[in-house]
């Protein structure tokens, strides 16, 4: 059992660090590309909109990616 819930939190922490890392490439070169409305915007709204992108990186990601 303690194997068990070991690899779900080092799966949910591998996740979290690739949705971190994401997370700072997007904010400095895509979110103006996805979102004409973020152009410009302040460090605040970018810090505001990380905690979001961790856990839904691979929904910006696709988005990016067709765009």
């Amino acid at each position: 059992m303690e194997q068990t819930i070991s690899i779900i939190l080092l799966v949910w922490g591998v996740y979290l660090v690739i949705g971190l890392v994401f997370s700072i490439v997007f904010i400095s070169r895509g979110l103006s590309e996805v979102d004409e409305g973020a152009k410009g915007s302040k460090l605040g709204f970018k810090l505001l909109i990380i905690p979001g992108m961790l856990i839904f990186w691979p929904l910006f990601a696709k988005k990016w990616r067709t765009i």
